[in-house]
């Protein structure tokens, strides 16, 4: 649902409209988020391993709730803006950063906190990337950024892979420095660091944010729709 894999300067030095589709995708990711969230929170893929090997683990899985967390959230557009209304449906305290001002209406509605970067990083139990990829947004989260998170704090990211350092994250994750990770997107897809992939606090999806029945219909729908409206304006003038 993204740009960058298409040159849109390009596109409009030659006349041609680049359409886009976000909105397609807005219930689809946010709900993979809170999914992502929840199975962090509960160690579900552990769990899961452990019952198919025939091991009964329950005593080392002793989980936190939503409820009370607080989650931060990076990027308040579309995506991050429905991520907000699920989690404070959950009970979740909201921590939010965007270089856009952010609705006031929505920061009232929501009891929203409205912070820089590196407060949001080190105040907050989950974060949640949802930004587009750019010159100033490309490793966003490096090293020392990693560093501010609290040593129970988990990170997910279903926007882009480089928004994320993966070998600051790496290390981040191998020396317990934060809890643990959820990536739905890499730098490199399908990824190639294996070391990172296998990490057991690392949970890793093949960029299906998107890949729900109902937002590849919406996608289609809203791209013709948009087609057709493209079309009638050229027509008029």
């Amino acid at each position: 649902m993204g740009l960058d894999n298409i040159d849109v300067e390009y596109a409009k030095s030659k006349g041609i409209k680049v359409i886009n589709a976000e909105e397609a995708a807005m219930t689809s990711v946010a709900e993979l988020v809170i999914g992502l969230m929840i199975v962090l929170a509960r160690g579900i893929v552990k769990a899961d391993n452990a019952m198919k090997q025939g091991r009964w683990i329950k005593n080392e899985l002793l989980g936190i709730e939503l409820k009370g967390k607080y989650i931060g959230i990076v990027g308040m557009g579309k995506i991050g803006t429905r991520v907000a209304r699920l989690a404070r449906a959950l009970g979740m305290n909201i921590i939010a950063y965007d270089i856009a001002k952010i609705d006031p209406m929505l920061v009232r509605e929501l009891a929203i906190v409205v912070t820089d970067l590196d407060t949001l990083l080190k105040s907050a139990d989950f974060v949640t990337l949802h930004v587009p990829l750019n010159e100033s947004t490309r490793y966003m989260i490096n090293e020392h950024r990693l560093s501010l998170m609290k040593r129970t704090a988990y990170i997910i990211n279903t926007s882009r892979g480089a928004v994320i350092d993966e070998k600051a994250l790496l290390n981040a994750l191998k020396n317990r420095t934060i809890a643990g990770a959820a990536l739905d997107v890499f730098e490199i897809e399908p990824p190639t660091n294996q070391e990172l992939i296998m990490l057991d606090n690392l949970i890793c999806t093949p960029h299906i944010g998107a890949q729900t029945k109902e937002a590849q219909e919406l996608a289609a729908n809203v791209i013709a729709e948009k087609v057709i409206h493209f079309v009638k304006s050229m027509a008029e003038e």
